[in-house]
Order: structure tokens, then sequence, then C-alpha cells
């Protein structure tokens, strides 16, 4: 019989993974040169479902990171669960961590603010899944709505400070970037995604 137990998000071969082990390792070693180049007073964001994000919340940790807030981010139309085996997911989750827990960090607060209805912003979004305006040059199957990263962008950079999107995908992160007037760097292994991003 199939297991039901164990999920996977994407089937594809670029986040496939041999074991547990695999996947650990290559996260502490992405996440260990992100910290090797990240400003003392900048900070991390990681986004990830119940499939991993528990992990690479352990290695932020484990590396040193200070978790500043887990934001949960809810799904205002998910997926439903077809197979009737789970409860429908309907959120991921978003670590926001700084370099050291010393460090100082950039939180605008008063724009986080304003985006809430003059209300102090909670660590619950309501957003959609990417709308399919924002597909119009491809897909990829993780791609995140521009309304989630306009948030992150907002409340923790300047403009004209420089973000870094180790893993591009569909360059979604370079199209915020560049919208509220910062720098971009985006790095991607897949020609597909590359060649989407250009689009």
């Amino acid at each position: 019989p199939e297991d039901q137990t164990a999920a996977r998000a994407v089937r594809d071969a670029w986040d496939a993974f041999d074991s547990p082990a695999a996947y650990d390792d290559f996260t502490r070693a992405w996440m260990t040169e992100c910290k090797r180049i990240l400003k003392p007073d900048g900070a991390m964001w990681v986004i990830g479902s119940y499939h991993n994000i528990f992990r690479v919340g352990a290695i932020l940790q484990d590396l040193g990171f200070w978790i500043l807030n887990d934001i949960v981010w809810v799904k205002t139309n998910p997926m439903p669960n077809f197979r009737g085996t789970r409860f429908t997911n309907a959120h991921e989750t978003l670590i926001w961590a700084t370099p050291r827990k010393t460090g100082k960090y950039t939180f605008n607060y008063e724009i986080m603010k304003k985006l809430n209805n003059n209300k102090q912003m909670k660590d619950v979004w309501e957003s959609s899944l990417t709308k399919p305006s924002e597909k119009k040059c491809g897909k990829h199957p993780t791609q995140k709505p521009i309304e989630i990263l306009e948030k992150i962008v907002l409340a923790s950079t300047y403009e004209g400070d420089l973000i870094l999107d180790p893993f591009n995908g569909s360059g979604t992160t370079g199209i915020v970037a560049n919208r509220l007037n910062r720098k971009y760097l985006g790095i991607e292994k897949e020609k597909e995604f590359l060649d989407l991003t250009i689009r």
C-alpha cells in the first residue's frame, strides 16, 4: 500500500533529496554562506511549509541566527486536499532572523502599521496564492505572491538596500525589489526558471 504519511510539496528533481540528512546538509551549507556574507545589521527570511520549516528553523538556530518572528501566511484560496486523507494545507511559515542576537536590524514599524489600517501588524498575514497575472511569463511550482514579498521587503529594508535571493525561482523577489527601489541579486541553477525570470 502507498505510504500516506510521507508528503512532498514538489516532485521535481531540483527539489529532491536522498534523505532528511542530505536536505539538512544542503540547508546548512547555503545558510552558512548566507550568514558569511550577511551584514551584521542584515536579516534573513525563509519560507516553507510543514514539509521543511521545522528543519530549517532548527538549522538557523544551530548556526547562531536569532529568530525575531515567525509569520504565518494564511492562504485565502488554498489548494484542497483531493484525497481527503489530511487537513487542507492552508498556510506557510516565514521565519525572520538576524545573524546574531545582539545585532541591530531594520524594522519599518510605521510602514507595517500603515499597511494594516494604522494598527500594529500581527504575525498572521492573509493573502491569496500567486495570482494568474503574476504567472503570465510562465509558472514556477513554489512561486510566492508579490503581496507577501512586498511586506517582507518593506518591513526589513530601506530603499537602496541590497537583497539576495539564493533561490531566485521565477524572480518575484527581484520584481518586488525593483518596484520598491532596492538592489537585487538572485541565484538560480535551473535554466528554465532563469529564462522565466528574464522574461
